[in-house]
């Protein structure tokens, strides 16, 4: 079982494995799955969008990865809204580590096992 704040550690740990098939395990297995990044043009609906949007990230020479320091959650029957404030981090080919602040806001859709997972995912920099 996995509770909302786990699902944003583990989004940001499949980003960082650059593993298209671990972040899409991440959403609900259905076609209703959105993702929207943090620049211009990194937003797909859809799983084979997603699965796109992803690929085309994935070629960056770098990763991007983070872990949720706060969140608030909003409860709903069987779901779940996520506002998460995280560490961000930008892991460079060369081995270099740059820090940013992060935040990830969502959808989770809660699953008959109890395990949660995405609908509906956000990431951006807060300014």
């Amino acid at each position: 079982m996995s509770d909302p704040v786990e699902m944003v550690d583990r989004l940001g740990a499949a980003f960082l494995a650059q593993d298209v098939e671990a972040v899409l395990a991440c959403f609900v297995p259905d076609d209703d799955i959105t993702y929207v990044g943090s620049e211009s043009g990194e937003s797909a609906t859809g799983r084979d969008g997603v699965r796109a949007l992803l690929t085309k990230l994935f070629e960056r020479p770098e990763a991007y990865s983070w872990q949720a320091t706060a969140a608030t959650i909003h409860a709903l029957p069987g779901a779940a809204f996520v506002i998460a404030e995280a560490d961000g981090t930008a892991h460079a080919s060369d081995g270099t580590v740059e820090r940013f602040p992060y935040r990830v806001t969502g959808l989770l859709s809660r699953r008959s096992s109890g395990a949660w997972l995405w609908r509906a995912v956000q990431g951006a920099e807060p300014a």
